[in-house]
This record gives structure tokens, sequence and C-alpha cells, in this order.
């Protein structure tokens, strides 16, 4: 499996990736935070031989420098099952490593997400429910958050520390916003067009 840098070349490209895995939700901003430097945080296509067999991305929180976070990972429909996507989750762990972090984590809906769930567990990934009251959104949106030592260390569990999960939405909401506004501008420009 080879992990291919997203980039301004390939951006829309992973975002239609991104957008058949998490339908409504978008990760554009984020990739292009990376993309631009504005965060250091990385996100990958990830390919088997000439196929983009899906996402993913690794990324940490400022007031935890030994967590290494997977972010938004995911393997498209037609190559699940096939071993791939454990085979990212050690790339992502063996990326971690190399970068120094201590703990692997990653945080998930808790809601009908049954199978991302087995997956993580069956990776070694310890799982705890998450509520923050300085982090609103987990209050409408429940969450688990995985977490698995990478050296040899004793787990040290999350313990509901922030996540930023609010911001993280509202910054996808304001990129959805503008995105619906720019294509009724579009259209509405058409209308006009055909209406001469």
């Amino acid at each position: 499996m080879t992990l291919i840098r997203i980039t301004e070349d390939n951006l829309d490209y992973a975002v239609s990736i991104q957008e058949e895995l998490f339908p409504g939700e978008s990760a554009r901003v984020n990739y292009e935070e990376s993309i631009d430097g504005t965060t250091d945080y990385e996100y990958f296509l990830l390919y088997e031989d000439d196929a983009c067999v899906g996402i993913t991305g690794i990324y940490h929180y400022p007031d935890d420098p030994d967590s290494a976070w997977l972010g938004w990972f995911g393997i498209c429909e037609k190559y699940r099952r096939k071993h791939f996507g454990s085979e990212a989750i050690k790339l992502f762990e063996d990326m971690a490593i190399t970068k120094g972090y201590r703990f692997a984590r990653i945080y998930t809906d808790a809601v009908q997400n049954d199978v991302a769930i087995a997956f993580y567990k069956s990776n070694g990934y310890t799982c705890e429910s998450y509520e923050n009251s300085e982090d609103p959104a987990c209050l409408e949106y429940k969450m688990l958050i995985f977490s698995k030592p990478l050296k040899g260390d004793d787990l040290v569990l999350w313990n509901d520390r922030n996540i930023h999960l609010t911001e993280q939405i509202a910054k996808q909401r304001k990129y959805i916003r503008r995105n619906v506004a720019e294509q009724l501008k579009y259209e509405m420009l058409q209308y006009e067009v055909i209406q001469g």
C-alpha cells in the first residue's frame, strides 16, 4: 500500500473520495489547511497498485504532544474486507511512531457504526465514550474515542479531554454553506442566460 499526499493537484479527487465515504460531511477545509501550511496535519490517498482504495490522515492536538490522531480515514466500499483497512491503520501507527508519538487515537460516531467500532477493536484499540461540557457538539453527536499505546507504554485513556468536535463541525458547515451558495449563484446565472 502506498500513501500519496493530498496536494492542490489531487485535492478535488481526494474530496470526491471523502464525500463517497462520508456523505454530507466535508474534509475540504482540513485538506486545504494542510496544503497551504495553516496546519501541520497530513492527509493522504491510499493506493494499492494503481487503485485508490481510500483516504487517511494524521494530526494532533497542541495540548497533547503524545497522541497522533487518525483523520478522515475510510476504505472505499469495493475494497473493504480485503485487509486494506488494517494495513492502512498499521501505516498510520508506523508514521506516528516515526514522528515520536506514544499513542494512536481515533474518534468516530457511536451510533449506527458497528462495523467501524468492531474494526478498531480488532486492531487493538480500546474504546471509551466522549463527553465534554466544553465541546457541546458531543451532546448532539455521540462519539467514541479509541486509543492504543504505540511504544510499549501503558495505555493512558483520553478521559474526555476536548477534541474540539464543535470547531470541526463549524468548519465543515461553513464550507458546505459556501459551496451551496456558490452552486445557487451558478444556477441563477445559468437561468438568466437561458431566459436571455
